[in-house]
Order: C-alpha cells, then structure tokens, then sequence
C-alpha cells in the first residue's frame, strides 16, 4: 500500500515516485519529530467524532514497521514487519493472542522486499492470506501456522494489497513493484492461481476492493501515461473467472495526484483515499463506482488504507502525512505531519472531522458490531500514543 497502500515509512526518494511516496508509511524511520494536535479538525462537533480508549501495545526491537490491517468475526489482524509475523488480536478484549511467524521475509532493504504486506482473512474460517516477497501465504490462525505458500513470482518483489470476492471464492493480490506490476487471482477453495493480468503501463499499484453491487475488482493504479496522476481499474471478475483478467473501465482520478485506499461505500459509492507529492493539494474522493464521476471532493488527505463501516456509516481514514494546512509534505527531508483519523458521514458524503493519531497511522480497521476502529502507529510524544501499538478508538 501507499505508506504504502495500503504501509512501511521511507525516507528515500525512488524511481517509483518515491515508492509512492504513501509506502513511506513504513514506520521504519522518520528523522523529524512529527507534532501531535491536541484538538479535532474539521466542523463537526468533537463529542460526535471517534474516541480515543486504548493502546495496545507490540513489543518491538527498534522501529515498528507495519502495513494494513482488517478485522473479521471478531479478531483483528496486522501485518508486523518488525517481528516478521500475522500479529492476532481479540478484538473484544483488546488483547495480542499471537504472533504467527509464517517465514516472512520482515523488513528488507526496501518498500517492496519487506513483508508482510496486505492482509486478508476470510470470514467464517480461520483462514488469512497475507502478501510476502514472491508469494501469498495462507495463515491458519486457529493451527497458528503456515499452511501454504502460493508462488506469484521468482523476483524478490512482494505480493502488497489485497482483496476478497468472497461470492465467487476468489482473493486478489497486486504486485505494484513488479515491472511491469500485475496483479493475482487465487480461487479460495483450491488455493491455485486463476489467472494474471499485466499493467504494463503502470507506474504502480495500490489497494483494491470487491464491488459485490457491480460484480468487479477496483484497483486504484499510482499512474498511466493517460492518466498520471493516478486511476481506478475496474476488472470484471466474470473475466477473473474465465482466466482472462482485463481492465474492462478506467476512471481517471482529477485531483486526486495519487491514490492509496479505496473503501467500498453504499450505494454506488466507493471513497478513494489520496496521498500526493509535495506542494500538492490533500484531499479525499467520493466516485460513483460504474462512471468514475466525482461524486465528493472531501479537504482531508495524506491517508493511506481507508476503511467503510455499515454499522456507523462512516469511513475512516488514518493519515500519517496529514499536513494542518492541507497541502502535502511528502518528500521534503524536514517535513513536520499532523497525524489524525479523518471521519467521513457516508451518507451526506461531508467530512466530520479528525481526531489525533499516532506517528506513521496508515493503516485502519473497523468492527462495526464492537463499534471499534484499529489504528496502529509508531512510537510518539503524546500520552496516548507514547508507545508502538494499536491505537483503539471508540465509534460511540
């Protein structure tokens, strides 16, 4: 993911535009000391926005280095770089239940050899799949160990986000460092490989999403000669399942400068999170999911995994490279983030607000029914946020 996004902080400039600038969420280093805003942004009232209630802590030799997260029938479940491990949580609880190892590469010299990557469970099993370096793994969390590695690649580059097609049992991976980036399809019940398809003319990938109502993959794309400051891929999964993936529709994304989350919303709507170089303006977009049109353009940005939750009806966005007055740092060497939980009303489609969150927040998780969000962040200088962990905020 960007912080990538869907994710592990740099602090290098790359050839993929700073390795899209978003995997700069690493959460290995960041030289400045980024400020914590005591108040809420935004116009909403701040006793209707999310609430801090916890830190979880994770133990970690030095930096905390982490990518996305999701929550499934009641566990919450985080990519761990620095120890190498599927991190478990009891969401209820609040509590880490365990650190499966599952062979991973952990943090390597770059973004895209690090893992794990993108995390995907499959509700109503004990089953995750988690991107690593050349493979998607399948984690059994109930036996707390590997049960299969699925090859996508002999490059050394990772498997990064991935999504779920649970009615047609089918999990997708990009592979956004590749060159040129692909994404895979594996069917759930086989564990093989369905099919590939080949972006050639991408400059990178990031996260992508199930769109049940349409029946297609959304993969937000960092970048095409037409469009290059980003655009969302619409893949049939009719295609998926006849082995011969394509791109049936593109949406070119104006404004947006470079795309990281995507968040299926109600409706025809999907929330598209952006995070785009220095200089630029930050913002957030609402598209309608058969046309591309702009439905919102939302003044919150520098998130990277966003999240949609039915029970609330409200989306939330972690950004780490959240700026106080709106226009990005990312890529300055003395850059100074205002990290905060942005909160978006589906239903009116209107930005809330924000809350502070930890340094390096880009990466988020909702259960809906605890009426929880999961933020993980890096060490930082407030009290809430003093310690690596999971920050824990309450929806009401």
């Amino acid at each position: 993911m960007k912080f990538q996004p869907c994710t592990w902080l740099k602090t290098v400039t790359t050839d993929r535009r700073y390795q899209h600038m978003k995997r700069t969420y690493a959460a290995i280093a960041l030289t400045g000391i980024l400020a914590m805003v005591a108040h809420a942004w935004g116009n909403e009232a701040a006793d209707s926005l999310p609430k801090w209630s916890a830190n979880i802590p994770v133990k970690v030799a030095t930096h905390f280095a982490f990518d996305t997260s999701a929550t499934a029938d009641g566990k919450y479940y985080l990519a761990d770089g620095s120890n190498g491990a599927l991190d478990v949580f009891d969401a209820k609880t609040m509590t880490l239940l365990a650190q499966i190892t599952g062979d991973f590469a952990g943090v390597g010299k770059s973004f895209d050899t690090s893992s794990p990557a993108g995390v995907t469970p499959v509700p109503g099993t004990s089953l995750v799949y988690v991107g690593d370096v050349n493979s998607v793994k399948l984690i059994d969390v109930s036996e707390k160990k590997l049960v299969k590695t699925i090859a996508v690649s002999t490059t050394g580059i990772r498997a990064d986000e991935g999504c779920l097609d649970p009615e047609h049992h089918v999990v997708m991976y990009s592979s956004g460092g590749e060159k040129p980036p692909f994404a895979t399809f594996i069917d759930t019940r086989t564990q093989t490989i369905v099919g590939k398809l080949s972006l050639p003319d991408s400059t990178g990938l990031e996260a992508c999403a199930y769109d049940p109502k349409n029946r297609n993959f959304v993969l937000n794309n960092d970048g095409t000669k037409a469009n290059p400051k980003g655009e969302v891929d619409v893949i049939p999964v009719a295609s998926v399942l006849a082995g011969k993936p394509v791109v049936a529709k593109v949406f070119a994304l104006k404004g947006c400068g470079a795309p990281t989350g995507i968040a299926i919303g109600p409706g025809n709507d999907a929330l598209i999170g952006c995070d785009p170089d220095e200089g630029s303006k930050q913002l957030t977009l609402i598209i309608d999911r058969s046309s591309g049109k702009t439905l919102a353009e939302l003044p919150f940005g520098g998130a990277d995994q966003v999240a949609y939750d039915p029970v609330s009806k409200r989306y939330f966005l972690p950004a780490g490279h959240h700026s106080a007055d709106g226009i990005s740092q990312v890529g300055r060497k003395d850059a100074k983030f205002d990290s905060a939980l942005g909160v978006v009303d589906a239903t009116t489609r209107h930005f809330l607000g924000s809350v502070p969150a930890g340094i390096h927040a880009h990466s988020v998780a909702v259960d809906g029914e605890l009426h929880r969000v999961f933020v993980p962040h890096a060490g930082g200088v407030s009290a809430e946020f003093s310690s690596p962990g999971v920050s824990v905020f309450a929806t009401q």
